[in-house]
């Protein structure tokens, strides 16, 4: 049987430059990591619409919106909070 191989046998020496750190960036290199001041000229400027929720659990259970059912676990359908038997999947 063959013996295991180390990690350190599939590094490739020669491609690391004597200025890089341990990290592999480049001592000159002062610029990783730094965000640029420029504004993105691509960026949209509209507000962004809040995240809205798919999917509620109540421990103590809660009334299905549709057949009154007492359940835990209800999503979202048609803006309201439904059990899983009447979610249109």
């Amino acid at each position: 049987m063959a013996e295991d191989a180390s990690l350190e046998d599939f590094l490739d020496d020669s491609s690391e430059s004597e200025d890089e750190g341990d990290d592999g960036i480049s001592a000159g290199d002062d610029t990783v990591g730094m965000e640029s001041e420029a504004p993105d000229s691509g960026a949209s400027t509209d507000a962004v619409d809040p995240a809205v929720t798919t999917y509620a659990w109540s421990p103590e259970g809660a009334a299905c919106d549709e057949c009154g059912e007492v359940v835990e676990r209800r999503w979202t359908q048609d803006g309201l909070l439904v059990c899983g038997a009447c979610k249109c999947w």
